[in-house]
């Protein structure tokens, strides 16, 4: 069965069957588990007050809104997207093989960029320029952060851990990641590294974890997924690790997250298991609209002029367990578009030039 859409007890009961059969998990697998864009908890806590979820943490309360932003903007038709669309494709049907795969965001140009039978890639990622990738491998046995650039060039990054989900910094000179250190949640932190992974540091200590990091346009501020608050939500945290700030107090979080590229708009996905739906909202958590209706979607990311957002989808093939899907969708939710068409799953995409 495709585990992506296993409610969490049904991981921990499998937990020992995994760690026989698992090439290269580790300690880590309940927290891969969850980190794999459809899984959830099957109760959710109240949400506490910021405040007192927070105490003993300095944190400054956002700034009240007064007028909402513009609604995204959107090019007129004919426009068609561009650029390239990174994500994972399970290409061998087996539930711990995952490879990753490139198109062109019209849908041409499809290129598989890893083929490796013995690891599983995962989270990856564009720099800035568009010309290498960063993502998740364990193909040395833990989860560590590698960098490929597409004519095939490869340098791993990190060394120890288990290490998911990076994105480089506007600028290119850091990535920010997610570091483990067992196998919850709340033992995970958001780390900073150079680009070459020198000088690698913690940039969180939150009691309940943090995870799913991506940089703001400017660089100053990075989005992530805490549960803080008693139940995953999205804050903001400055670059250096400081004034971290609550942005959602929305049910059904996960973590994986996007930010506009004019910095003015936030993007996830809420919603029950197999029930998800694509949003998007201010960066004070306000204004949100629903862009999805119906087909469990997940992983949003915008396009680098902010007119579209590509995502994971079972619009087609729902509850299927290899029914996942890329798709596509302006910001204003129209003109859907499925981008991939394949009897194996799809999934995480990342947009980039």
């Amino acid at each position: 069965m495709y585990l992506k859409n296993w409610d969490w007890p049904q991981l921990k009961q499998l937990k020992h069957f995994r760690f026989e059969y698992t090439r290269g998990a580790g300690s880590s697998l309940p927290l891969i588990f969850f980190l794999l864009a459809g899984c959830s908890l099957t109760t959710e806590p109240e949400i506490d007050s910021f405040a007192t979820a927070l105490a003993n943490y300095a944190t400054p309360t956002a700034a009240a809104v007064t007028e909402p932003p513009p609604a995204p903007t959107v090019q007129p038709d004919p426009y068609q997207p561009s650029g390239k669309i990174i994500y994972v494709c399970q290409i061998s049907h087996q539930i711990w093989h995952n490879d990753l795969c490139m198109v062109n965001a019209d849908g041409s140009g499809y290129q598989r960029i890893t083929e490796n039978e013995a690891a599983n890639q995962f989270f990856p990622s564009f720099a800035p320029d568009g010309n290498s990738i960063v993502f998740s491998s364990n193909q040395e046995g833990s989860h560590d952060i590698y960098e490929r650039s597409l004519d095939g060039t490869e340098i791993r990054l990190t060394f120890s851990g288990e290490n998911y989900a990076p994105a480089i910094s506007p600028d290119g000179s850091w990535i920010v990641y997610t570091h483990s250190y067992g196998e919850n949640l709340g033992q995970s932190q958001l780390w900073l590294m150079g680009r070459l992974g020198e000088n690698d540091l913690p940039l969180t200590s939150l009691s309940g974890g943090a995870w799913d990091p991506e940089w703001s346009p400017d660089g100053k501020q990075i989005l992530f997924a805490s549960m803080v608050s008693g139940s995953p939500q999205l804050f903001k945290v400055n670059a250096d690790g400081s004034d971290p700030v609550q942005v959602t107090n929305l049910k059904g979080i996960r973590g994986r997250n996007d930010w506009s590229p004019d910095g003015k708009w936030l993007s996830t996905y809420i919603g029950t298991n197999w029930n998800r739906e694509i949003v998007i909202f201010d960066t004070q958590g306000e204004n949100l609209t629903v862009l999805t209706n119906g087909g469990n979607n997940l992983a949003p990311s915008f396009s680098p002029d902010g007119s579209w957002i590509v995502f994971t989808g079972y619009r087609d093939h729902p509850r299927e367990d290899h029914g996942c899907e890329i798709y596509m969708i302006r910001v204003d939710g129209t003109s859907l578009r499925r981008l991939t068409d394949n009897d194996y799953c799809d999934w995480q995409p990342r947009w980039g030039r």
